[in-house]
């Protein structure tokens, strides 16, 4: 993968690095040890993809959460406190 990367003159950065292990609700979860230029990568439950909020679960939980508090501040900020 790194000389596709390479190929494409892109560059991979460990820092920004994270992974993410789908899971069913019955499987047990094991934990991965994915290193890159002698660093571990984290591991994720949760993150953002493509500006989605999704978990290992694939649920929207936590993206339903997140829109809900950003249209509530966008609704006070123009409405106003409500009364």
């Amino acid at each position: 993968m790194v000389k596709r990367f390479a190929a494409k003159n892109l560059v991979l950065t460990s820092y920004k690095m994270n992974i993410m292990k789908f899971i069913t609700k019955n499987s047990s979860h094991s934990t991965l040890h994915i290193a890159y230029k002698e660093k571990y990568i984290k591991e994720k439950v949760s993150t953002k993809f493509l500006g989605l909020q999704t978990d290992n679960h694939i649920k929207r939980k936590n993206h339903i959460k997140e829109t809900i508090s950003k249209w509530s501040m966008l609704c006070y900020q123009v409405n106003g406190p409500f009364q």
